[in-house]
């Protein structure tokens, strides 16, 4: 691994562990303001990288940034859906908080990749521009595949909270027989195949929905 690689690696690595812990945090407040304080008891409410890094989840982000491949994780964020007043309502926004977050994150650091100016020189500059765009592409694809219906990604639960109450449960106990073997296949598909599988046709789309989204949102500041 060449000087570059390593920079790179390191930046994306900061830009993914960043994102993942705002991305917990988002589920621990919404919780916590829509009555369930599991999450804080537990000391998640807090954007500090070690509440919520897994250890081998950690290692397996460390891959994506260094080599680009393999899938990371946090830990989960702990829910009791008993203590929300319309817990397949309530379940559905703290679900959907997390890849809202990723969305903001992105807004935001497009705007002060914005800002960076062009003609600016050094290597502070520099780290800055390079980290703020891997916030924004990070940003991106943890909103995009969170939001993707299939166990144990927050869109499953998005989409539930979406579907009338007897579909849902029929989707829900769909989704729990199988697991995560889904998305794993999908997944090891992306990894093996030399072709496109349903995880790039899916995510496609969406990524470049968010970078419009994102980019646009940034319209008025010339």
């Amino acid at each position: 691994m060449n000087p570059e690689q390593l920079r790179t690696g390191i930046l994306y690595f900061v830009a993914i562990v960043a994102a993942l812990s705002v991305h917990e945090a988002a589920h621990g407040y919404s919780a916590h303001l829509l009555g369930d304080d599991t999450a804080k008891k537990q000391g998640r409410l807090t954007l500090n990288p070690f509440a919520h890094l897994d250890q081998l989840g950690t290692l397996m982000l460390a891959m994506m940034a260094f080599y680009g491949m393999g899938i990371g994780w946090a830990k989960p964020v702990p829910v009791n859906p008993l203590n929300f007043r319309s817990p397949r309502r309530d379940c559905g926004i703290v679900s959907f908080a997390g890849p809202f977050s990723n969305l903001l994150q992105g807004i935001l650091s497009y705007w002060v990749l914005r800002l960076i100016p062009e003609t600016s020189s050094g290597a502070i500059y520099d780290i800055a521009y390079d980290l703020m765009r891997a916030l924004v592409m990070v940003n991106i694809s943890l909103a995009a595949f969170n939001l993707l219906p299939v166990y144990p990604l927050d869109g499953q639960k998005v989409v539930s909270a979406l579907l009338p109450a007897r579909i849902s449960r029929h989707f829900d106990f769909l989704c729990l027989r199988m697991g995560a073997w889904p998305l794993l296949i999908v997944i090891v598909w992306e990894w093996i195949l030399p072709f496109p599988g349903p995880l790039s046709l899916l995510m496609g789309p969406v990524r470049s929905s968010f970078a419009y989204l994102i980019e646009h949102s940034a319209f008025w500041l010339g």
